[in-house]
């Protein structure tokens, strides 16, 4: 099997990254009604992906939530006070990236995420130690799945798009990588990236199947 894999992408959120906004606010004591009300005045509110962009303000994006969601004003307040917790890296994070890093993989972070809520977690997101580069939405003010923030990847570390292979958990993600001339594997669990390791790229990683149990 001839294999000319030689770089690696992953997105991360709901790939080396927990994102379960309704686990977050359980934990925060809320009631099934309450999340479902809150969620929608914060994490589905079209102004959360405003983070990510990095455009607006922190303060702007949560007084534009407060003023359309006025009885939620003190709930969004504890969400922000408690935003370091709203993430969390999935157990087998680091010891993927570090073994595909190991094996000599270039390995890059292309991912929409928010400057503070980034900042925040970075202390534990110790996959990170182990990456060639990042291009991260707020950082350059471009999203997924637009062309663009894959082009300034490719563009910033010289990518050829022939040896490289995206994972990412939205399809539509996956589609702009396969466009643009990525191989792409979209994320349903650990089990997937397994398997698109495997099948793209002929890695086998036994010591990640204790993750699956």
């Amino acid at each position: 099997m001839d294999i000319k894999v030689k770089t690696l992408i992953f997105d991360m959120g709901m790939v080396l990254v927990d994102f379960h906004w309704r686990d977050f606010l359980a934990e925060l004591g809320y009631e099934s009604e309450q999340i479902e009300e809150i969620g929608r005045a914060v994490f589905r509110n079209p102004l959360w992906h405003e983070f990510d962009w990095g455009i607006m303000t922190d303060e702007e994006i949560l007084t534009q939530m407060k003023r359309d969601a006025p009885h939620h004003v003190q709930d969004i307040d504890r969400i922000w006070e408690n935003f370091q917790y709203v993430c969390k890296p999935f157990d087998y994070a680091e010891e993927l990236i570090r073994s595909l890093h190991e094996l000599g993989y270039k390995i890059y972070i292309l991912s929409n995420f928010g400057n503070t809520l980034l900042h925040l977690e970075r202390p534990m997101f110790t996959f990170l130690d182990y990456v060639d580069g990042s291009v991260i939405s707020y950082a350059v003010q471009q999203m997924k799945p637009n062309d663009d923030i894959y082009e300034s990847l490719l563009s910033k570390y010289t990518i050829n798009p022939a040896n490289a292979v995206f994972f990412d958990d939205l399809e539509a993600n996956c589609e702009t990588a396969r466009k643009l001339g990525i191989t792409a594997v979209q994320v349903k669990g650990l089990s997937s990236i397994i398997k698109g390791l495997e099948q793209e790229c002929g890695v086998i990683l036994p010591q990640m199947e204790k993750y699956l149990k």
